[in-house]
């Protein structure tokens, strides 16, 4: 050749000399893997191997019609993948030459892909550089690849061409071909660092994060938001969020629009039915000065908005104490006078005046006595002594006497039905306090009576560590729109009601560390008190 001949192809002839090789015969590698160790290889290689073969593929369109042959290896010096020219590649398998053949300087003489591997710089070797004459016909080049921002080799690429094709251009163009492959590689694994990150933030954050791309599809559901809403990321992601009822119109504004949203309260049931309370913000994701997506986030508050509600309660049982001492204070005693000077009067007066001090406005004084009673016993916890009773004995022995004799006077089908667990359980109570609460939610079943005939229920139920006490009738239920309304004081839909019954049982059950809540529908309506339970 004329130009001189580089050093490494000079001393890599020297060492092939010097090991005792026949320039003559065929070099064929001696290690080969196994389809398996191959098969793994490709597949650690798979995000490597599908750039590499994009940026080939590109390199040979750019070549069409010229016969070149590119092959690329491992850092070791195994051959991966090749892609090119069929009579180029049956002419090295002939060599010997296949998949998973282990290119080294001691195996396969002077070859580009060891000689790139080794001195981590492009080569190239053409016509009679190889040491071995058979491969005098064709010029090679290769050149190493690593990821840009380390010093980690990946492998090599090399092309084979018949030697007359030589041309000096070639080693320039696979220069470039590497270098893009090294700079999609880099960013590949900057985006999957980024995505890691992404990742980590994402599950790592106590609210729910959403977001979209330009078109309202969502790309991002992460952990949490799946726990606030019960739902799969993979029933979300890839699916136009506005398309979602409770939240769509606000990403359309954000996308189309920009508009921001702070939070927002959003009130839903999930799957299992329970009310869940979040704050909703979002606002528009901009690359530059385009909006590219949306971003949402889920606060739960719902425990919040429970306590809150409790504080509400309690504020209204405050208030109502307050009102309730200044009623007993400014009214109950100078209606004590008014019904002692009645009484008194009662014998002085005429027969028919008599009669209207006895039959009317005594008894409106005393009920009037006896809606402070009550209103009173709603704000103050109870100064009664609590006994243990079995709860069979409770329902059996005590409620039932006096609830079938009320059935019996009402015309009402009435039955009790113990779950036999529940039998030996103990309750600590007020007996009469809690006999008041039955009688309360039976009076409003009588008063609550459709066209058939009224039947009355109570059973039991184990939930935790209470027992449930279901009161159920099958009534004309309570509307949907006063539901919410039922357990706050002086509220009535009947036109002789104080509206304090409800309210005095819920406290009388709050008093006994229990729970009161209600349940209804068209088909009748049910009342479950949950008190503690425990066992001797």
């Amino acid at each position: 050749m004329s130009e001189k001949e580089p050093y490494y192809i000079t001393e890599s002839k020297r060492i092939c000399k010097e090991n005792g090789m026949d320039p003559n015969e065929i070099a064929s590698p001696k290690k080969t893997m196994s389809i398996q160790e191959l098969s793994k290889k490709r597949k650690a290689y798979s995000e490597i191997l599908s750039v590499v073969s994009y940026f080939s593929h590109k390199l040979l369109n750019s070549l069409k019609g010229t016969p070149i042959l590119i092959v690329i290896s491992d850092s070791e010096g195994y051959l991966l993948d090749s892609v090119g020219d069929e009579t180029i590649k049956s002419t090295v398998e002939h060599f010997g030459i296949q998949l998973g053949s282990l290119f080294t300087q001691e195996d396969m003489g002077t070859n580009v892909v060891s000689l790139a591997l080794q001195h981590r710089h492009p080569v190239r070797l053409i016509g009679d550089d190889h040491y071995h004459k058979p491969l005098h016909e064709v010029a090679c080049y290769g050149a190493p690849f690593h990821y840009a921002d380390e010093d980690n080799l990946l492998g090599s690429v090399c092309i084979m061409v018949p030697v007359f094709l030589h041309n000096p251009l070639f080693l320039t163009m696979l220069t470039q071909v590497v270098d893009s492959i090294e700079r999609e590689l880099l960013l590949r694994k900057q985006n999957r660092k980024l995505n890691i990150l992404n990742q980590i933030l994402l599950s790592s954050t106590r609210n729910g994060i959403l977001i979209t791309d330009e078109k309202g599809i969502t790309t991002e559901f992460n952990d949490y938001a799946q726990q606030i809403f019960n739902q799969s990321r993979s029933s979300v992601t890839g699916k136009s969020i506005f398309d979602c009822i409770l939240t769509g119109d606000f990403f359309k504004q954000v996308i189309e629009f920009e508009e921001r949203y702070e939070n927002v309260e959003l009130k839903y049931s999930n799957e299992n039915g329970d009310q869940v309370v979040c704050l909703f913000d979002a606002h528009p994701i901009y690359e530059g000065e385009k909006v590219i997506g949306a971003f949402g986030q889920f606060r739960d508050i719902t425990e919040r908005y429970l306590i809150e509600g409790k504080i509400k309660d309690a504020e209204k049982q405050a208030l109502a104490g307050r009102i309730a001492a200044g009623i007993a204070h400014e009214i109950r005693n100078p209606l004590t006078t008014v019904r002692g000077y009645l009484q008194f009067l009662e014998k002085d007066v005429d027969a028919t005046t008599s009669q209207l001090f006895s039959s009317l406005l005594i008894p409106e004084i005393d009920r009037v006595n006896k809606i402070i009673s009550d209103f009173l016993s709603i704000a103050k916890p109870s100064s009664k002594e609590l006994e243990t009773i079995r709860v069979r004995d409770f329902l059996i022995e005590y409620l039932s006497k006096f609830l079938k004799s009320e059935s019996l006077l009402y015309n009402v089908e009435f039955d009790v039905e113990i779950l036999p667990e529940t039998e030996s359980l103990f309750i600590l109570c007020n007996r009469e306090e809690l006999l008041q609460v039955f009688i309360n939610l039976f009076q409003n079943s009588l008063q609550a009576k459709g066209d058939s005939p009224l039947k009355i229920k109570i059973c039991t139920n184990l939930i935790n560590s209470s027992v449930q006490f279901i009161f159920s009738d099958n009534g004309k239920g309570i509307p949907d729109s006063i539901q919410a309304h039922i357990f706050e004081p002086f509220f009535s839909t009947k036109d002789i009601g104080t509206g304090l019954g409800l309210s005095v049982s819920k406290k009388i059950v709050e008093n006994h560390n229990g729970l009161m809540h209600m349940m209804s529908n068209e088909d009748g309506t049910k009342f479950i008190i949950e008190l503690p339970y425990f066992k001797r």
